[in-house]
């Protein structure tokens, strides 16, 4: 802006009018490239897996790129409401990298601060009120109506805590009473620690447990949090495999745990797939066992006593439901207006 533009002249509001048309062609520019990443994430609903570090960088290099480039007091608001989106969007996005990493305490601090802001955000809609004419006279106020995205982000969270909750059951489980955690689960949406417990009782099944294959992962220490300069020898053997929930005792079936371990090396190719129900019959211990992947380090197992065929559509159905939703990429097929997932 000129440095010798008295305010109120023509010069200074021509100056000024320059500069706020220049910031805004660069918050348009911005808008445009969201824009872009939305529909590509849009388009990932129907992957069997995504990307979120990915999507992360790109999220990151749009923010550096435009972070100072509508600055000026008047588009505070503008600025304010574009940073607080793409935060909101890069640690729920960061988030969904964490938990399929198996890191507690980084997924912990990524969700509370999406959450801090979708709620500071929220507060904002209940605030403003929408003031509406009746044609015979008279007017009225409403709230206003929150936009897609900001419902569809409060969504991604909401499946986002229910994916937390149950990779992290056990570390969250020693901080209450059973009875509580119970309580709280059951409040997400999927409650998958209900699903699970419901299935083992309708269909009698042995043991449910979600495997994590910590091979290659020099910082694994094992559930929750760890101080990041305590030692622990790495884990060897079946260690390498824990269960990250193991249910209906808590505890995973040690007899069945090389047969299980034995079965994710045997058939990894049909496990990678990421949809594919592999089904395995143990004469030694008779014992039928099903497997599933629903992401790369992890694998979903149901084991029953006795001998199960192998075309049980209860529970491929079952396995493929529960994989489906922990992979978490359904909510991206619903990120348009007015699409369906």
């Amino acid at each position: 802006m000129g440095r010798h533009s008295q305010p109120g002249s023509a010069s200074y509001l021509e100056d000024l009018l320059s500069h706020l048309s220049e910031q805004l062609c660069h918050f348009t520019q911005a808008r445009m490239e969201m824009a872009d990443l939305y529909e590509k994430m849009h388009s990932l609903g129907s992957q069997k897996s995504i990307n979120s570090d990915e999507l992360v960088t790109t999220l990151e290099a749009v923010l550096h790129k435009y972070s100072s480039k509508f600055h000026h007091p008047i588009l505070g608001r503008v600025e304010e409401s574009f940073q607080t989106e793409v935060d909101v969007v890069t640690q729920l996005l960061r988030c969904q990298a964490q938990v399929s990493e198996w890191h507690f305490l980084p997924a912990l601090l990524s969700l509370h601060g999406a959450n801090s802001k979708l709620t500071a955000w929220g507060q904002l809609f209940q605030r403003q009120k929408e003031t509406r004419k009746h044609l015979f006279g008279g007017q009225s106020q409403k709230a206003v109506q929150p936009p897609h995205l900001y419902l569809w982000l409060q969504r991604f969270q909401a499946a986002l805590l229910a994916k937390f909750s149950f990779y992290f059951h056990e570390a969250l489980s020693r901080q209450t009473a059973a009875a509580d955690m119970r309580a709280l689960t059951a409040r997400t949406t999927p409650d998958y620690h209900g699903k699970i417990s419901s299935f083992i009782r309708k269909h009698d099944a042995s043991n449910v447990s979600l495997v994590f294959d910590n091979r290659g992962s020099e910082s694994f220490q094992g559930h929750g949090y760890h101080h990041p300069h305590s030692y622990r020898e790495a884990p060897k053997g079946v260690e390498q495999f824990p269960a990250v929930v193991s249910l209906p005792s808590g505890e995973r079936p040690l007899t069945h745990w090389p047969n299980v371990i034995m079965m994710m090396g045997d058939r990894a190719a049909e496990l990678n797939t990421l949809d594919k129900v592999v089904h395995f019959y143990d004469d030694k211990v008779q014992s039928t066992y099903y497997l599933t992947r629903p992401e790369p380090h992890f694998t979903l197992v149901v084991i029953f006593d006795g001998r199960k065929s192998e075309k049980d559509l209860h529970i491929a159905a079952f396995l493929q439901e529960i994989s489906g939703s922990l992979r978490n990429s359904k909510p991206f097929s619903t990120l348009k207006p007015g699409s369906k997932g």
